[in-house]
C-alpha cells in the first residue's frame, strides 16, 4: 500500500514522503507496517509477516503500485479532488482511489489480481452504502488474454448508455471497451450492423439438428401452434449487435417478444418480465435488471427502425405480419431474394 499512518502523531503519509526513522501502522487493521523504499522497489508499505489484514489480503505487485500511482497523477489533472487509498471506517474498506467532480464522489478500484465475483459484489455494495459510484479499472493481467463473458460481467458498468469495462494502459491511459454481442455469444467492441444473418441461420439449423436442450421449451411452444424453430422470421436474427450479458442465443428472446406482441400490445414493463425467464450472466457492479432494461431498449429501437413495431402511448404494438417459413432452404432463398432486390433498387 502507498499510504500509512505515523504512530507518533497519527498522521497519514505517502510512502514516497516517508522515512525509515519513523514507525508506521495500517489505517485499516492498525497493525504495524514496514516501509519498503530503495533504488529498485517503488516506495510502499507492507504488512509484517503474519498479518491478516482484510484490506491488504491480495498483496500488491509492482504493476499494481505503478498503475495506482500513474492513475493518481492522471486523475489529479481531471478531477477537483483525488484521494489515494482513503480508509473508509464506516464500511472498513480502503479503495485504491477516490475522486470528486463537483459534489459527486467516485471510487476507483485498480484491479490486477484475480478476484472472485463475490468480492467484487461485496466491495461495490459497501461503497454504494455511502452513495459512491464505483469504477473498476483492469490492469495488464486482464489484457494479456481473451476475457470470458463472466469476467467481463464481473466488472462491467453502464457508461454512455453502453455496457463497458475500463482498462488501464500506461501509454494510453484509461481505455473503455464496450461489450456487445451477436448470437448471444460472439463479442464485438462496438454497436454495428452485422451482415451475417445467413450464418445465424446456419447456426440455428445446426442447433436444431443436434437437438440441443436449450431450445426444447421454445421448440415445443412453436410446435403447438404448427410452427418450426428453423422457420422463425428473419426479424429474429438481429442485424445489429446487442448489449452483452445474455447467456443464450438472442433469437430465443426476440422470438418470445414477438410471439407475445402477436397476441396483443404490451408495455415495456411486461416485456421486461419475459427477459427474466432467460439465463443472464452474474454481474459484479450492476443489477441484472439494469442490464435487461438496456438490452430491451436497444432491441425495441431496432425493431421500430425496421418497421416491425411501434410505440402507441405506453404500449408496444406489432405493425406488420411476420413471415414464417417451413424449411431452411425456403427461408434462405427468401433472404437472398430480399438482399438482391435491395441491392438493385
Amino acid at each position: 500500500m502507498l499510504i500509512a499512518k505515523i504512530i507518533e502523531n497519527d498522521q497519514l503519509i505517502q510512502a514516497t514522503q516517508a522515512s525509515n526513522s519513523e514507525i508506521y501502522y495500517c489505517p485499516g487493521c492498525k497493525a504495524r507496517v514496514q516501509l519498503k523504499k530503495g533504488n529498485i522497489n517503488i516506495p510502499h508499505f507492507a504488512h509484517i509477516n503474519g498479518s491478516n489484514c482484510d484490506v491488504s489480503a491480495e498483496g500488491e505487485t509492482v504493476n499494481h503500485l505503478q498503475g495506482k500511482l500513474a492513475l493518481f497523477t492522471l486523475l489529479k489533472q481531471k478531477y477537483d479532488e483525488v484521494r489515494l487509498e482513503p480508509w473508509l471506517s464506516q464500511i472498513k474498506q480502503r479503495p485504491d482511489l477516490m475522486v470528486r467532480k463537483g459534489k459527486d464522489w467516485f471510487v476507483i478500484e485498480f484491479q490486477c489480481a484475480t478476484i472472485s465475483l463475490e468480492k467484487v459484489q461485496a466491495r461495490t455494495k459497501g461503497y454504494r452504502q455511502l452513495n459512491y459510484k464505483v469504477i473498476w479499472i483492469l490492469g495488464e493481467n486482464y489484457q494479456n488474454k481473451r476475457l470470458q463473458a463472466r469476467t467481463i460481467a464481473k466488472f462491467a458498468i453502464i457508461y454512455q448508455q453502453q455496457l463497458q469495462v475500463a482498462f488501464w494502459q500506461p501509454t494510453k491511459g484509461i481505455i473503455w471497451q464496450a461489450w456487445w454481442q451477436i448470437d448471444g455469444k460472439s463479442r464485438v467492441l462496438k454497436r454495428q450492423m452485422m451482415a451475417n444473418q445467413p450464418q445465424q441461420l446456419l447456426k440455428l439449423q445446426q442447433t436444431v439438428m443436434q437437438s440441443k436442450p436449450e431450445i426444447w421449451p421454445i421448440q415445443n411452444e412453436l410446435y403447438k401452434i404448427k410452427r418450426l424453430v428453423i422457420g422463425i422470421p428473419w426479424e429474429c436474427h438481429p442485424q445489429y449487435s446487442l448489449p452483452g450479458g445474455l447467456k443464450v442465443a438472442q433469437w430465443q428472446v426476440i422470438i418470445r417478444v414477438l410471439l407475445t406482441l402477436e397476441k396483443q400490445p404490451r408495455t415495456s414493463f411486461q416485456l421486461m418480465k419475459l427477459l427474466t425467464e432467460f439465463p443472464w450472466q452474474r454481474f459484479g457492479c450492476l443489477s441484472v435488471k439494469k442490464v435487461q432494461k438496456i438490452w430491451l431498449n436497444y432491441l425495441l429501437d431496432d425493431l421500430i427502425s425496421g418497421g416491425v413495431i411501434k410505440r402507441t402511448g405506453d404500449k408496444i404494438v406489432l405493425v406488420r405480419t411476420l413471415k414464417w417459413f417451413n424449411t431452411y432452404q425456403e427461408k434462405l432463398q427468401a433472404k437472398l431474394k430480399i438482399d438482391t432486390t435491395n441491392f438493385l433498387s
